[in-house]
């Protein structure tokens, strides 16, 4: 403790060195001076820019940058000091080397290096709070990989134990079967949020928000997977599958867990007796718009309006982080994410950008009509979806 301390003084010592050593040198030369104007552009101005210098140690040393920037805050006073006081003799050589030497050089050398202190100090306050904010980013993202990686993996391994156990009190207890049923639920719901914190942490880890996706994704193919399965774990669903052959699109490697996640919330969130799932995939202008239709009652509008602002509050927040997983893919993916209310149910349309290999894929305008959606769906060739 006693050591920080010490180092914090010395670098505030520092800082206020950079004003003092030509604040010193400014007022000596000011005894010597008669000129007002002299006075005042190689005594006065450079006397405030130096101590401006030297007041800025009390604030910066009660700011949360110090003692962490302190040093780099001196470091750029002291370069800005360093820079005009050299361009101060450059010209002065060259005033040298043309005549007679000018009066005054050291004043004006020196009254430039005040100048330029301030200028640097400027520039160190504003990169040093930059670099403070990128620091904290950094601190805070490490912190919630280990967050997330600690919590996916306590999650799994304690809902797995608890699986296993739930399966052997309902052989042993008599009447356990609905208790069971809940707990065995609230598993699988827990299980799905470790997979769906597994999958965020892949779109928003370490390879960053910003970088390119290269994929090439055929949508067909995965559609068709995705409902098979569904199909399987679900017999009492209908699903119409889409009336498309091949459709490559440029999207993120996740996109066939966001398929999955849009087509199995259509079918999980619909308590009707007969469930009915519409999935199209068509050609819209430059892209290939994903359609999912369901009979059921549909998204809350409140989910949706949180989903687009892009974050969570107290009174508006979502049950889960499906929707916020699908959203980050497709931003990730450079597509579109829509969700439209009807009284027939929910309609959610992903557009993504189309690559060469399309083959079979209807226009908008056809599909639209063959699904029944000929008012307004707003599919039309050159639309965009939203």
């Amino acid at each position: 403790m006693r050591t920080t301390r010490i180092r914090t003084a010395a670098e505030l010592g520092l800082l206020a060195a950079v004003g003092l050593v030509p604040l010193g040198h400014h007022l000596t030369s000011l005894s010597a001076m008669s000129d007002p104007v002299a006075i005042v552009s190689g005594a006065l101005v450079p006397i405030a820019c130096s101590a401006l210098v030297v007041a800025a140690t009390v604030p910066v040393a009660r700011s949360p940058l110090s003692p962490t920037y302190t040093l780099r805050i001196t470091g750029w006073s002291a370069l800005g000091a360093l820079t005009l006081a050299a361009v101060a003799l450059l010209f002065v050589a060259y005033e040298t080397s043309q005549g007679p030497p000018p009066e005054g050089l050291l004043v004006a050398i020196a009254g430039a290096a005040s100048v330029g202190s301030v200028f640097g100090l400027a520039f160190g306050l504003t990169d040093a709070r930059q670099q403070r904010t990128q620091d904290q980013l950094e601190r805070s993202n490490a912190q919630l990989t280990v967050l997330n990686r600690v919590l996916r993996h306590n999650i799994r391994n304690a809902m797995t134990v608890v699986s296993g156990r739930v399966e052997m009190l309902r052989e042993r207890a008599d009447g356990g079967d609905e208790n069971a049923a809940v707990v065995e639920e609230n598993v699988d719901r827990l299980l799905s949020v470790s997979d769906h914190a597994r999958h965020i942490g892949a779109v928003i880890g370490d390879d960053g928000a910003d970088e390119g996706v290269e994929a090439v994704v055929d949508l067909v193919e995965v559609v068709d997977g995705v409902i098979e399965r569904l199909r399987a774990e679900h017999p009492d669903a209908a699903f119409d599958a889409p009336a498309a052959e091949v459709c490559r699109v440029r999207a993120h490697p996740l996109t066939e867990v966001v398929v999955s996640e849009v087509i199995e919330n259509a079918v999980v969130h619909n308590e009707g007796d007969a469930r009915r799932v519409s999935v199209s995939v068509r050609r819209v202008g430059g892209g290939a718009a994903l359609r999912v239709v369901d009979d059921g009652p549909g998204i809350p509008d409140e989910t949706v309006e949180t989903i687009r602002r892009g974050y969570e509050t107290s009174m508006r927040h979502t049950d889960g982080l499906g929707l916020w997983l699908v959203q980050w893919v497709v931003d990730r993916s450079d597509a579109d994410l829509a969700f439209e209310s009807t009284g027939a149910g929910q309609v959610v349309r992903i557009r993504f950008e189309r690559v060469e290999g399309t083959e079979g894929v209807p226009e908008g305008d056809a599909l639209a009509e063959a699904d029944g959606d000929t008012e307004g769906d707003g599919d039309t060739e050159g639309d965009d979806p939203r």
